[in-house]
């Protein structure tokens, strides 16, 4: 009899664990999606991050304007950092450039002082642009704002079209996981069919019967949630050996976001799972069980 137990007890372990094997496989794909949409995010921040503005600024600019202008630039929201060329030091780099000093030709320095402004990404915009470009033109001082506006919109029109294919991937990704999962709980349950019918004979409410089920199925995606975060770390190690660094691109921070998000949507799934395959159970005559 002990034996029989064990037996009966080792194919019950056997199947829980094949079922979080099979949720976290899933998950791994979900896992895998996060990442990517990570680095497209930190992808597109570096590249929005050289967006600039030259500020072009008049020759008879005050010593107190150019304090005034530095100060407000400093305080500025949209403004990542910025770096004030003088009309030498934009001298110096055309003389390297061109391989003359045009002061020997000219007889006089025909480059302007400026600011080099590189925008933060959440301004990196051609409506926001245009914005600061209104304030900034209110300083008589300034000459010219010069930024390149096409290469604006062709960063932000590749990000939007990023972002809408990964969107695009994840529904996809969403609605195959679901029949996986799906799946792989109606075979659990499927075995516990005559179960639920004798309970629903004896008077127990839907609600009563459904609850465990949900319950151990809950757990069965959170242990599928940390398994699948093992494997990506593994995974990302293994790509870290070939591309040096990779796993510095991954904070703290990203590791607990990705199991979070893994760990609601494994439960969020095997629950749904497991109340359509329950209650198609409880709506079975007890004659429809040896057919299915």
């Amino acid at each position: 009899m002990s034996k029989q137990k064990k037996r009966i007890g080792s194919r019950v372990f056997g199947s829980k664990l094949t079922a979080i094997l099979s949720i976290s496989l899933v998950l791994v794909l979900f896992g895998i999606m996060i990442i990517i949409g990570l680095f497209a995010k930190d992808l597109s921040d570096t590249a929005k991050e050289h967006i600039r503005l030259t500020l072009v600024l008049d020759d008879n600019i005050k010593s107190a304007e150019l304090r005034s202008l530095q100060q407000d630039l400093e305080k500025a929201p949209w403004a990542n950092k910025f770096n004030y060329v003088s009309k030498d030091d934009a001298l110096d780099e055309l003389a390297d450039e061109l391989g003359e000093n045009p002061l020997d030709l000219l007889g006089y320095n025909p480059l302007p002082a400026s600011f080099e402004i590189y925008l933060d990404p959440e301004y990196a915009r051609t409506d926001s642009i245009k914005d600061i470009e209104k304030t900034l033109k209110k300083k008589s001082f300034i000459q010219e704002i010069v930024y390149r506006e096409e290469l604006i919109d062709l960063v932000n029109s590749n990000i939007l079209s990023i972002g809408r294919l990964l969107l695009g991937l994840a529904l996809i990704l969403t609605l195959i996981s679901y029949m996986l999962i799906r799946n792989t709980v109606r075979l659990m349950i499927y075995s516990k069919r005559f179960l639920i019918h004798t309970m629903c004979l004896v008077g127990a409410r839907q609600s009563f019967i459904r609850r465990p089920f949900v319950w151990e199925n809950a757990r069965g995606g959170i242990w599928g949630a940390l398994i699948a975060l093992g494997l990506l770390y593994l995974a990302l190690s293994y790509l870290n050996s070939i591309f040096p660094g990779l796993l510095n691109m991954i904070t703290t921070t990203d590791y607990v976001l990705i199991f979070v998000v893994m760990a609601v949507l494994g439960i969020v799934i095997t629950s749904l799972a497991t109340i359509f395959s329950v209650n198609r159970y409880l709506r079975m005559r007890s004659d429809d069980l040896y057919y299915i």
